[in-house]
């Protein structure tokens, strides 16, 4: 396995930072994969996905996060399934995504292609492992990181070995997320990952190197791009080199990956004529290997005098204090009067010194950093001044302050929706951020119960208006929406407050139904159920009298869970016909309401009830009551009623007109009250009053 690992590192050497002089090659450990898996992911996650849209395609790469992941995935394969987000339609792509076969390798062996030998040997050649348990965990580890690396370097060689996949079939207008699983996952209990959302409208132009620059020294050139904003793009860079400012060539025939923790490049190279111009440009590789933009072409030539120092780092020891280190051979200090530090807001100046003058044995100073009035950068130079000849300066070195805060969580954010047959047209605005390195917005909407927001913007917008389209749909009555800012530096503020906005309502609502009713003396009760609808506003209830055809409003009920009236407006022995609508807030009406014709009896005459007692028997704890009247003669039965403890009043007995007392057949119970009541009905069909009495068992 020793002898393995030593043929992989001969043939994986990357090109890293170096100081002046002849670029230095090699790898000391294993670089890791630069695939993660989704914030989204749990935290254990077996395998990580990444996914874009390039030219009218998806491509997909995924690396299984432990080694152990790595080889059940070469063993046994994956299956690559795809979900329309818009249908929930899921389709599989690939049922055994496996390592091409061995014979296939060989056009690409015989060239010598790192990156596919390194993957070859991993899946393909027989390993022998050390013995002791350690030594081996550790090896087949590195053999590990190694095949990544690879795959990494070469997205076709990641589909030879069956950890990248391209969707010739997507089409469209369509959104897509991707499942991706190990065949054998409910073997072991393995979770499948999910990629993010990606549709081929997608697709996002690279950004360019915007800081790249150079300086010629003695038979070199030191170039040097800072790349910390776009480690999220790009993996290998490469720096290409011409004569001409035509022809250009790549100045290493080796990946170039950034490896420090600084999140720059610096990189020299050697010159064989101090005399002619060099021209160089520098472009960024992704992970899937598409081709960012060059960046602008920098000039510049060797010098065979002293050599000039160069600004190795620039250190933010705190928010008060940066610390600048420069390079330069203690030899040659006795060759140089001092240095000093100049600085600006912008690169092109105008510079102004920072520090006074700088004895040639110091090769570091601390300064207070500068405050700039845009973003978070600013530029400093190294003067050199030496004893012989011309000052020396530096080209413009940036300074990237720390910036851990996010932008200002947008305010102000309003709308409105107007319709157009059954389309919604949604005009939003906000109130714009001051943040000094704001880059633009995105917003955010969901649909009715959705949880999670979806972007409408899928490109960060820097105005501060915007007017979307929804389908009008009777299901959802509210659209939500959100809007968050990004800063430079690809930093997220918190979503805006929400704005919810009703969904214009072009259905109307069910029609309630009028299920119960009572006629009684000189009233009519109604009891209604109420619209099913959700989004009901209001009940009107009409009323017309017979044989009146005219309907009248003879109620208006804004508390819709009220179901129930009393109407005192009618006279007796008179029919009158009932219905309700519902209204929603859109002021759409259901259809009326079933209607119900009522005829109202003769109204109550007065009776005088001269006593109506009740008592306990308290053998037997029932109660007895009795009862005197005047118009006995006109009586033609007596009602009674009663109520117990905690409930409504209940008919339960009717009378002979000529009984004046009555016996309960219930036992009472101690300390809870009783309520009886008795009412007259005459000959003549109508009810007299009510007369009641109350009686309760004390103990």
């Amino acid at each position: 396995m020793k002898k393995t690992l030593l043929i992989l590192c001969l043939l994986c050497p990357i090109l890293c930072e170096v100081t002046i002089g002849q670029t230095k090659i090699g790898i000391k450990t294993p670089p890791k994969s630069t695939v993660r898996p989704p914030e989204s992911e749990e935290p254990g996650a077996c395998i990580g996905v990444a996914v874009k849209a390039i030219k009218g395609h998806i491509y997909i790469r995924w690396v299984p996060t432990m080694q152990s992941y790595w080889e059940f995935g070469y063993q046994s394969g994956y299956v690559l399934e795809r979900i329309n987000t818009k249908t929930n339609r899921k389709t599989t792509l690939h049922a055994g995504i496996k390592p091409m076969p061995a014979t296939l390798w060989k056009p690409f062996l015989d060239k010598n292609d790192r990156n596919y030998t390194i993957l070859y040997a991993a899946i393909y050649e027989p390993q022998e492992y050390s013995k002791d348990i350690l030594q081996q965990l550790s090896e087949r580890r590195q053999l590990y990181q190694f095949a990544l690396f690879g795959a990494d370097m070469s997205f076709e060689a990641a589909c030879m070995a069956g950890i990248g996949f391209v969707d010739s079939t997507a089409v469209a207008g369509e959104r897509y997320q991707y499942i991706i699983r190990h065949k054998i996952a409910p073997k072991y209990g393995l979770s499948p990952t999910v990629s993010a959302e990606v549709g081929l409208s997608d697709h996002i132009p690279l950004p360019n190197i915007a800081e790249f620059s150079g300086v010629g020294g003695t038979n070199n050139a030191t170039l040097f791009a800072t790349t910390k904003t776009l480690k999220k793009d790009y993996i290998q860079y490469r720096i290409e080199r011409s004569t001409d400012s035509l022809q250009f060539k790549s100045i290493s025939d080796l990946p170039i990956v950034v490896t420090n923790k600084r999140d720059s490049l610096l990189v020299s190279d050697t010159l064989k004529d101090n005399d002619i111009y060099y021209y160089y440009r520098i472009k960024g590789l992704t992970l899937f290997q598409e081709e960012g933009p060059y960046s602008k072409i920098i000039k510049l030539k060797g010098k065979s005098n002293l050599p000039r120092p160069e600004i190795y780092s620039a250190q933010e020891l705190s928010k008060d204090t940066i610390e600048v280190t420069w390079l330069y051979r203690d030899s040659l200090n006795k060759y140089i009067t001092n240095y000093q530090l100049v600085g600006s807001l912008l690169r092109d100046g105008p510079y102004t010194p920072i520090s006074g003058d700088i004895p040639p044995e110091q090769h570091y100073y601390n300064f207070k950093p500068l405050t700039p009035t845009k973003g978070f950068s600013f530029y400093i130079k190294l003067r050199t001044y030496p004893k012989r000849g011309e000052m020396m300066e530096t080209l413009p070195y940036p300074i990237v302050l720390t910036d851990d805060d996010p932008p200002a969580r947008p305010k102000g954010l309003k709308g409105k929706i107007e319709v157009k047959k059954d389309i919604g047209i949604v005009t939003l605005s906000w109130d714009a951020n001051t943040d000094s390195d704001l880059m633009g917005y995105f917003l955010n909407r969901k649909i009715g119960v959705e949880t999670d927001f979806s972007r409408v913007n899928n490109k960060v917008m820097t105005h501060t208006t915007l007017t979307d389209t929804i389908q009008l749909s009777h299901i959802q009555k509210y659209v939500t929406y959100s809007v968050n800012a990004m800063d430079e530096l690809f930093k997220q503020s918190e979503n805006s407050e929400p704005l919810i906005l009703p969904i214009p309502d072009l259905y109307p609502p069910t029609s309630p139904i009028i299920d119960s009713f009572a006629v009684e003396d000189k009233k009519i009760f109604l009891r209604w159920t109420r619209s099913y609808s959700d989004d009901v506003q209001k009940h009107i209830l009409y009323r017309k009298k017979l044989p009146s055809a005219a309907w009248e409003e003879v109620l208006t009920l804004t508390d819709t869970l009220q179901h129930t009236y009393a109407d005192t407006n009618v006279v007796e022995k008179s029919l009158y016909a009932y219905t309700l609508i519902a209204f929603d807030g859109d002021n759409n009406q259901s259809e009326p309401a079933s209607a119900v014709i009522l005829e109202t009896p003769f109204f109550t005459r007065t009776v005088h009830f001269l006593h109506f007692t009740s008592v306990v028997d308290t053998t037997d704890y029932r109660v007895k009551i009795s009862w005197e009247c005047n118009e006995a003669d006109k009586i033609d039965n007596f009602l009674i009623y009663r109520a117990l403890p905690n409930q409504e009043l209940a008919f339960v007995k009717k009378m002979d007109k000529n009984n004046r007392e009555w016996r309960d057949s219930i036992e009472i119970a101690p300390n809870a009250a009783y309520k009886y009541v008795i009412r007259a009905k005459m000959q003549e069909g109508y009810l007299s009053g009510w007369k009641e009495t109350v009686i309760e068992l004390k103990q």
